[in-house]
């Protein structure tokens, strides 16, 4: 089953965060859009939720033993690794341009701390082991994301054992045990739904939550078809983040979004949800997450701070959307390119072959 509108949810998501990451470089007067995407931080919640429902959606029926287990963890490594290995690598070039005095990018000494290259290369830096989030910033949430692929059997094992209320239980006991790490300073921050260095436990209830949510759609008799009540909750998700309530609401809001969508998805399958020429982008939408550090340090880092802002030849709101195009196009030929091939050529290594179903859905899942 096809899940478009997730797809198109997620890349507007990876765009808002690479807008947000940008406005940074801006001239003074942009404080106004860094204040407005800031709020919508949450949203990176909608990435994990979604990734739970489908990871359950397309492996909950195929992981029963050890070996079907160590098969999928085999595929999931095979897409999600080699898009971290190109992005982590270009920044430790950068970091050893830093530690050498022959580069000034993004960042200071704690970005490129190398002591964090085997946190980062094992992808463990967002399992609470690091201080900072280094090199290429983002990735914690690759990290986030591997750890909660190694717990899936947690979830099927409840899921399994009680159903529904199975999934309640372990998302209400996980939220407990991250409400008291938090409790007991441990965990650091105000919020574990803001967590990054700690993310990885974060991102692990938001899959449950996806998991929760591919039971409760599988069971839903509604009828519904059509697309505006999820973009009418998503957007209430968003007002949410913005008035500031407490993060819990607007991520409740954002499930049930995530919902409506999936039960609309899952009786047309059909109708167009977004126009076709987006499809590429939208199908590497979490490559756009991850390369955009990469463009930054290129882009801004080099062309808009020493080139093109000096010579005030281009306002900078006019500039913005280039690295942004950029970055989208940059995704699709890295997944086309390097990050596919190299899956592929792993996978068969080891006489594998990946499902056809997994390619139909998105080149994440």
């Amino acid at each position: 089953m096809y899940f478009r509108l997730f797809e198109f949810w997620r890349l507007i998501a990876a765009l808002l965060i690479m807008l947000y990451h940008f406005s940074f470089n801006g001239p003074p007067g942009t404080e106004w859009m860094i204040e407005w995407l800031q709020r919508l931080r949450p949203l990176l919640d909608m990435f994990f939720i979604i990734s739970g429902f489908l990871i359950v959606v397309h492996y909950g029926d195929t992981v029963t033993d050890w070996r079907s287990y160590v098969v999928y963890m085999l595929r999931r490594f095979a897409r999600l690794y080699p898009l971290h290995l190109i992005t982590f690598l270009l920044f430790l070039v950068v970091g050893i341009g830093y530690h050498l005095g022959l580069l000034r990018p993004f960042g200071g000494a704690e970005r490129y701390d190398m002591a964090q290259i085997i946190p980062n290369l094992a992808l463990v830096q967002a399992w609470g082991f690091s201080r900072e989030l280094t090199f290429n910033f983002v990735s914690w949430s690759l990290s986030a994301e591997w750890f909660s692929y190694l717990l899936l059997p947690l979830i099927l094992v409840a899921q399994r054992t009680a159903g529904v209320k199975g999934l309640v239980v372990l998302l209400l006991l996980w939220i407990g045990l991250l409400e008291t790490l938090l409790a007991l300073h441990i965990m650091p921050g105000k919020h574990w739904l803001a967590a990054d260095t700690w993310g990885a436990y974060r991102a692990f209830a938001d899959f449950i939550a996806g998991a929760l949510i591919a039971a409760l759609a599988s069971r839903s008799r509604l009828k519904l078809t059509a697309r505006w009540p999820a973009w009418l909750v998503i957007l209430a998700s968003c007002t949410l983040m913005q008035l500031q309530v407490d993060y819990y609401y607007s991520v409740i809001v954002m499930g049930i979004a995530v919902f409506l969508a999936a039960v609309a998805e899952r009786n047309d399958q059909k109708t167009p949800v977004y126009p076709a020429y987006l499809r590429p982008f939208a199908a590497v939408s979490f490559g756009v997450y991850l390369w955009h550090p990469v463009v930054e340090v290129v882009l801004f880092g080099l062309v808009w701070k020493r080139l093109l802002a000096p010579l005030g030849i281009i306002d900078f709101y006019a500039f913005l959307p280039i690295p942004m195009a950029i970055t989208m196009v940059v995704a699709v030929l890295s997944y086309r390119l390097f990050e596919k091939p190299v899956g592929d050529w792993f996978l068969r290594r080891l006489g594998l072959k990946r499902p056809a179903s997994t390619a139909a859905v998105s080149p994440l899942i």
